[in-house]
C-alpha cells in the first residue's frame, strides 16, 4: 500500500512538475529561458524555506511582543510591592522612632527618680509599668526589623531576577530587531519585483486593447469569409443541381439516341423497301413512273427527317459539351492557382480516362451530315470530357481551400524569414495564423488523421491526409481533438490554438505538402477565394 502511495505520489509530481520555457520578451527580442524539473523542485524548495522562514520570524516577533508586555506587568506589580514596602519601611521608622522617644522619657524619668529618689510603692511600680512597656516596645521593634529584613532580602532576590529577566529580553529584542533590519531589503526587493509587475500588467493591459482592435477588424474579415462560403456553398448546390440535369439530360440524350437508332433501323428497312419496290417498279415499265415519282418524294422526305434528327442530337451534344468545357476550364484554372499540375492529379484519380489521349480537334457541328460518325465522334468526346469533368469534381472536394480559423491574422508568411527566437534567417515552410488562446481549428479538407500527438518543435501537430499526394498540418496546439486514423470532414473541428513546442505565442503553424515538399498555403487560400467568387 505504502508503494502504490509512493508511485501516486510521483506521478502527481511527474504531471506537476514538466519542463517548461519561459519567454521574456523586451525591445523586439524574445529571450527563452528552460526551466528543467530539477531547477523548478528547487525554486518552489526555495520558496517554501523563504515563506517558512519569514512566517516563523513573524510569529516568534509576535511572540516576542507578548512576552514583553508580560513582563512590563510584572516590573509594574514588583514596582507597586516595592512603594508598599517602602510605605512600611517609613511606617515601622515612625514607629520606631516613637518607641526611641518613650524610652528617652523613660530613662529620663528614671534619672529623676534616681536623683530625687524613690518615694513609695507607688513611684516604683509605675516606673516598672514603664519599663515593661519600652521592653515590649522593643521587642516588636526587633520583631518588626527582622521581618522587614526577610521582605527587603526576598524583594532584593525578585528584583534580580527580574534585572535577569529584563536584560534576557533586551537581548532577545536586540536580535529581532537585527533579523527585521535583515528582513528590510528584502522587503524593498519584493516592492520593485511588485512594481516591475504593475509596469508588466500595464504594458500586457495595453496589448491586450491592441488585440481586440484586432479581434474587431478580425471579426469583420471573418463575417465577410462566411459570407463567402454561404455563397461558395450556394454555388455548390447550384453545381451539383446542374451536374444532376446534365445526368438527365444525357439519360434523355441517350434514351433519344436509342429512339432515333430504332427509327433509323426502320427508315434503313423503309427506304431498302422502297429501293426494292422502286426496282420492282422500273422492271414493271414506264406505267408505274407515276407510282416511282411518288416513292421517290416519300423517301426524299425520310432522308429530310432524318437529317433533322441527326442536327437536333448534335445540337444537344455541342451544347452538353460547351457547358461541361466551362466547368472544366474553371475547375482546371482554380487548381493551376494552387501551383499543383493538373495532369499529375488526374492520373491519380481512378477512371479519370487519363491513361486515354490523342489531339483535341473540336468538330463543327453547325453544316449537313452525310453519316454518323461525326456523331459517333461528337459523343466520345463529350464522354472525355464528362469523365475529365467527373475526376476534377473530385479533386477539387479534396483541396484544401479554406481557412483553418475563424478569427485570425497572418503574423508569418511563407518562405525566407528572420527566426523570432535567434534573429537568423531562416525558410518558414507554411502560414503563421495568430489567433486567442484555445481558438477553434478546423481542417480544410476532408481527409484522414495521419498523426496526432507531439512532434519535437512543433508540439502538438495533426497532419491529414486528403488523397492525391496532399496533406495538411496543423502545429502549435494547446489541445488536439482527433486521433490518427479518424475520418474528418470538411470544416470539422479538430484542435485548439497554443503555443506548444518551439513557440512565442498562441498561434497555428499550418502546411500544405503534396507528395512530402511543402507548397504556399496562401495560394490555396487565393485560390478558395476565386472559387467562392465565381
Amino acid at each position: 500500500m505504502l508503494q502504490g502511495l509512493r508511485k501516486k505520489i510521483a506521478a502527481r509530481v511527474s504531471e506537476v512538475f514538466v519542463p517548461r520555457e519561459l519567454i521574456l520578451r523586451a525591445h523586439d527580442r524574445v529571450t527563452v529561458l528552460r526551466l528543467s524539473v530539477r531547477a523548478q523542485q528547487v525554486c518552489l524548495l526555495g520558496v517554501f524555506l523563504i515563506f517558512a522562514w519569514t512566517l516563523s520570524a513573524s510569529g516568534g516577533f509576535v511572540l516576542q511582543e507578548y512576552t514583553i508586555v508580560g513582563k512590563d506587568r510584572e516590573i509594574e506589580q514588583q514596582k507597586f510591592d516595592y512603594f508598599s514596602l517602602l510605605s512600611e519601611v517609613a511606617e515601622y521608622h515612625e514607629q520606631f522612632a516613637r518607641i526611641a522617644g518613650n524610652l528617652e522619657d523613660n530613662q529620663s524619668y528614671l534619672l529623676s527618680a534616681l536623683r530625687d529618689g524613690v518615694e513609695g510603692e507607688d513611684a516604683v511600680a509605675d516606673i516598672e509599668e514603664r519599663l515593661r512597656k519600652s521592653e515590649f516596645e522593643r521587642n516588636r521593634v526587633l520583631a518588626a526589623r527582622v521581618g522587614l529584613s526577610a521582605k527587603a532580602e526576598g524583594f532584593d532576590a525578585e528584583l534580580e531576577q527580574i534585572l535577569e529577566r529584563d536584560r534576557a529580553l533586551r537581548a532577545r529584542v536586540q536580535s529581532m530587531r537585527a533579523v527585521l533590519m535583515q528582513v528590510k531589503p528584502d522587503a524593498v526587493e519584493a516592492a520593485e519585483v511588485r512594481q516591475m509587475l504593475g509596469q508588466r500588467l500595464q504594458a500586457m493591459e495595453s496589448e491586450l486593447s491592441e488585440s481586440k482592435t484586432a479581434r474587431l477588424e478580425l471579426e469583420a474579415v471573418v463575417a465577410d469569409l462566411r459570407a463567402n462560403i454561404s455563397t461558395a456553398l450556394e454555388q455548390r448546390h447550384a453545381t451539383e443541381s446542374a451536374r444532376a440535369q446534365l445526368q438527365d439530360e444525357i439519360e434523355v440524350l441517350e434514351s433519344q439516341l436509342r429512339l432515333a437508332a430504332d427509327r433509323k433501323d426502320g427508315l434503313d428497312r423503309q427506304v431498302s423497301a422502297l429501293q426494292q419496290s422502286l426496282e420492282t417498279a422500273i422492271h414493271r415499265g414506264d406505267g408505274l413512273a407515276d407510282d416511282r415519282s411518288v416513292l421517290q418524294s416519300e423517301l426524299a422526305d425520310v432522308r429530310q427527317n432524318m437529317s433533322g434528327l441527326r442536327t437536333a442530337q448534335h445540337s444537344i451534344v455541342q451544347r452538353l459539351r460547351d457547358r461541361t468545357e466551362l466547368g472544366v476550364d474553371s475547375i482546371e484554372r482554380t487548381v493551376a492557382m494552387t501551383g499543383l499540375k493538373v495532369e499529375d492529379l488526374l492520373a491519380r484519380v481512378e477512371g479519370s480516362g487519363a491513361s486515354q489521349g490523342g489531339p483535341f480537334i473540336a468538330g463543327d457541328y453547325s453544316g449537313d451530315f452525310n453519316g454518323d460518325a461525326e456523331l459517333e465522334i461528337a459523343l466520345s468526346l463529350l464522354d472525355l470530357r464528362l469523365n475529365r469533368w467527373n475526376a476534377l469534381q473530385k479533386i477539387m472536394r479534396t483541396l484544401p481551400l479554406t481557412v483553418p480559423l475563424d478569427s485570425y491574422s497572418i503574423s508569418s508568411g511563407y518562405g525566407k524569414r528572420k527566426d523570432p527566437l535567434n534573429g537568423r534567417m531562416a525558410y518558414h515552410r507554411g502560414l503563421d495564423f495568430r489567433a486567442r488562446m484555445k481558438a477553434p481549428i478546423y481542417s480544410t479538407a476532408p481527409g484522414t488523421v495521419t498523426y496526432a500527438g507531439w512532434s519535437g518543435p512543433f508540439g502538438r501537430m495533426i497532419e491529414i491526409d486528403h488523397g492525391h499526394g496532399i496533406r495538411t498540418r496543423y502545429a502549435h496546439l494547446k489541445k488536439i481533438l482527433v486521433k490518427s486514423g479518424q475520418s474528418v470532414a470538411n470544416r470539422e473541428k479538430i484542435g485548439l490554438v497554443g503555443s506548444s513546442g518551439r513557440s512565442t505565442g498562441p498561434h497555428l503553424h499550418y502546411e500544405v505538402r503534396y507528395n512530402g515538399a511543402p507548397l504556399n498555403p496562401m495560394k490555396f487560400l487565393t485560390a478558395g477565394k476565386h472559387v467562392f467568387k465565381d
